[in-house]
């Protein structure tokens, strides 16, 4: 015979598992140091390419007009300057993801954990269940 409070929590825990639960069993199971270093490594990657590409096209788009009338001291400030305003754009957003990925991890800690704790529920209504028959 079925139990309605244990059909309950068996539908609670697979709604959880559809609606995110993957995502949070993925990062839970890391370590929080290394999940957030993996993540800021792959976000700051990503924004040394954007800005690659941005001052690639920037040198095209201004290569027979500024560049050619540069000298060589004047093409070092300005390959100074670049990678200045990329400093200044990289330590902000390392900061920042550090706080999002922090977060995110947290989440999906407490989540599984909320997680484990209805299974265990589950597991005990089973338990009690077999020791009634």
């Amino acid at each position: 015979m079925l139990n309605e409070e244990r059909v309950k929590h068996m539908t609670k825990l697979a709604f959880y598992e559809a609606e995110g639960g993957e995502e949070d069993l993925k990062v839970g199971f890391c370590y929080k140091r290394d999940y957030i270093v993996f993540n800021i490594f792959w976000s700051a990657f990503w924004l040394t390419i954007a800005y690659a590409a941005l001052v690639f096209i920037l040198s095209i788009c201004f290569m027979q007009g500024v560049w050619g009338n540069l000298s060589s001291k004047e093409t070092i400030v300005v390959a100074c300057s670049f990678l200045g305003i990329y400093l200044v754009l990289l330590i902000p957003y390392i900061r920042y993801a550090k706080k999002i990925y922090k977060k995110k991890h947290s989440g999906a800690y407490h989540r599984i954990k909320k997680f484990k704790d209805e299974l265990e529920k589950l597991e005990t209504m089973y338990e009690m269940e077999d020791h009634n028959e």
